[in-house]
């Protein structure tokens, strides 16, 4: 029934010259054949036609003759905020993709790892408040995120590892066509311990590696992480003694302890001035990976958002 009563309204729309809509806007907003064709860049003749077609159309006269000028009909006065609406969403409609980031008020929703966060907004303040002081950005944790707020854009972001349990704990499927990727950054695990231990500076056998306490990142979705597959695949098991699901916690963890921590190499770089840690690779192999900016492919064109993905790869 709804479908085709919609196919009824766009048959009548069809028979309907919609040329007549701006002229039928300026008439009814100057009340006036002469000032309408003037504003129109248009002959008296043609607005005169045009209103007798809109008379036809709408089945009343609109403007009536009343001493020396016009007035609008009571129809005409009840047509006069529709048509302005309708004007204002035609215009809105074609309206030219403009972002002005030293004046738009865009508050951004990314999702991504504490870590990431912790790498973006180091430079990305500073540069917001030189460049875009009214732009806003929120930072959200990535498992619970879902492939439907990408797309309806309550969500503007994914940051995450490009690996298959990292897409799938944020609701996606790699290779879906309703979204777009790009690398973001290039990654790879290390070691770290305390600056200050007696193995500082020193190769570490795997055996003295896998019996020293171990401070390490859990995911909350349950899954493994990268450190936990890699050593599941040896058979190797390390002695867990304290678990956080935050990276940027574990390099403080370490300092005055024996413990040992795996981390993202531009972790172990950025913390590396703030904290005493000693970075080292570890004795068995991790995979180096790549960090992806998730969104919508319905956003690929969008001024504000290709500028949001142009300033955090600046940044």
């Amino acid at each position: 029934m709804g479908y085709k009563n919609r196919s009824l309204e766009i048959s009548t729309l069809r028979g309907i010259n919609m040329n007549l809509l701006p002229i039928l806007a300026e008439l009814l907003r100057m009340e006036s054949v002469t000032k309408a064709s003037e504003r129109l860049h248009l002959t008296q003749s043609t607005v005169s036609g045009s209103l007798k077609q809109l008379r036809g159309i709408f089945k009343d006269d609109l403007l009536v003759q009343r001493g020396r000028g016009m007035v609008l009909t009571e129809k005409a006065k009840r047509l006069k905020p529709e048509v302005d609406r309708m004007i204002e969403l035609v215009e809105k409609l074609f309206e030219v993709d403009h972002f002005d980031p030293e004046t738009a008020t865009t508050n951004f929703q990314i999702a991504t790892a504490d870590y990431v966060s912790a790498l973006v907004t180091k430079n990305l303040g500073v540069y917001l408040e030189a460049h875009s002081p009214n732009i806003s950005l929120t930072l959200k944790p990535t498992p619970g995120t879902s492939a439907k707020e990408l797309q309806i854009g309550s969500l503007d972001l994914i940051i995450c590892p490009d690996l298959p349990t990292n897409w799938e704990s944020c609701g996606l499927k790699k290779g879906d066509e309703r979204f777009s990727h790009q690398v973001f950054m290039h990654d790879k695990m290390v070691a770290i311990q305390c600056g200050r231990h007696r193995a500082a500076g020193r190769p570490i056998e795997l055996i003295d590696y896998l019996t020293r306490p171990h401070a390490i990142y859990c995911r909350t979705d349950g899954k493994e992480t990268i450190e936990q597959e890699a050593l599941s695949r040896l058979g190797l098991k390390q002695h867990i003694q304290i678990s956080v699901p935050y990276f940027t916690l574990l390099p403080q963890l370490l300092e005055g302890t024996d413990l040992i921590s795996i981390v993202p190499e531009s972790i172990a770089r950025l913390y590396g001035d703030i904290h005493s840690i000693d970075v080292f690779p570890p004795p068995y192999e991790l995979p180096s990976f790549d960090l992806v900016m998730i969104w919508a492919k319905n956003r690929e064109n969008d001024a504000e958002h290709k500028w949001l993905r142009d300033t955090l790869r600046k940044v």
